[in-house]
């Protein structure tokens, strides 16, 4: 991605650094001191131990991505779900191919005009990912110290019109806040069968919430396929007051994404007295994290069943609430609560799009 952006205008500091040349940044202004760090390989000593790709450029000037943008975007690069980053990484590669079939000049800031048209003729194929895309735009102007493209009120428009093609807003899927959930768990016992099932649910419904954890991490497809990112039970590291999640999405080489949850004042919706509760009457094999009693996986249709007769049974319209459900749940509460917009991205695990509070 920083090869793509590097050629871009506007950007020749990144492709100085990505070449190892001791050069100003673009932005500065003549004159201006500047100075290198080099990194000496292991083995080496001296001035032959002295690696040119291995040299960062410092500038006392202020930047965007601080003193030393190009190991800050590198660190960015590598940061986060792999997934999301080649989502980003096709998003950019797509813009720069619609722009140079319509013979659009290059420019950083982005140009409204191209955004526009952008929109226009990606939302002719999906609007999720065409969403997908202008946020990896909008997510590389700001990391680049550019304004963000999609402040325009015409882009802003044309967003919302894609949102809800896209079933995004919530006019079409409600989220579960903290007040369904709590009716959700005390249906449970009417909807459950047996009391085993009854936990089984009530651990899933709670570190859904509590965790912002996706649908595929949590439940499988179908019985015979367990997709790569479903948690397993040795994934999970109990503790008195806490409950700890590695999940198994990292990109290889990085260190695992963790969640951790801690006791809840309210004991009623506590995700780690449920998942305690469920625990001791689990299986102890290996396997993934939540099963029947007879160690079947848990598929994401038996789970959207259990919710949407929990949802018929309080009088609410299951058609309006979805898998993601929980996720949204999740990030509309935290912003209600008041914080900051970089926590709920950070929580949500997607440096998207945040609820406005209301």
């Amino acid at each position: 991605m920083m090869a793509l952006l590097a050629r871009e205008p506007g950007m020749e500091w990144l492709q100085l650094g990505l070449a190892g040349q001791a050069a100003p940044f673009s932005h500065r202004t003549r004159g201006a001191a500047c100075w290198t760090e080099v990194v000496a390989q292991p083995g080496g000593c001296g001035e032959r131990g002295a690696a040119v790709a291995g040299m960062e450029f410092s500038c006392p000037q202020k930047h965007s991505l601080g003193p030393w943008p190009l190991k800050t975007l590198s660190l960015l690069e590598c940061s986060g779900d792999s997934r999301l980053w080649q989502a980003y990484l096709e998003g950019l590669k797509k813009f720069l191919v619609f722009r140079k079939s319509m013979g659009m000049p290059a420019a950083w800031p982005i140009p409204v005009e191209q955004i526009v048209g952008f929109l226009a003729v990606e939302s002719l194929h999906s609007s999720s990912k065409t969403l997908m895309y202008v946020a990896a735009l909008s997510y590389l102007s700001k990391l680049t110290g550019n304004p963000n493209p999609l402040e325009d009120p015409i882009t802003r428009c044309m967003v919302i019109g894609l949102k809800r093609r896209a079933g995004i807003l919530r006019d079409k899927y409600l989220p579960v806040t903290i007040e369904v959930l709590r009716s959700l768990l005390g249906a449970l016992e009417s909807v459950c069968i047996t009391p085993y099932e009854c936990m089984l649910f009530r651990a899933i419904f709670t570190v859904a919430f509590f965790g912002a954890l996706r649908i595929g991490e949590m439940v499988a497809k179908h019985h015979d396929v367990v997709q790569p990112e479903l948690l397993y039970l040795s994934d999970l590291q109990l503790m008195e007051r806490r409950v700890v999640f590695f999940l198994r999405n990292s990109p290889v080489g990085q260190e695992r994404h963790v969640i951790s949850l801690g006791l809840s004042g309210e004991p009623w919706v506590c995700p780690v007295l449920a998942l305690r509760s469920y625990l001791t009457v689990r299986s102890q094999l290996e396997g993934p994290l939540f099963v029947h009693s007879d160690n079947r996986t848990v598929t994401k249709r038996e789970f959207l069943r259990v919710l949407r007769w929990a949802l018929r049974l309080l009088g609410l319209s299951p058609e309006q609430y979805g898998v993601h459900s929980f996720w949204l749940g999740t990030a509309v509460t935290t912003v209600r609560c008041g914080y900051p917009g970089e926590d709920v991205t950070r929580l949500a695990r997607w440096p998207c799009v945040i609820p406005e509070r209301s």
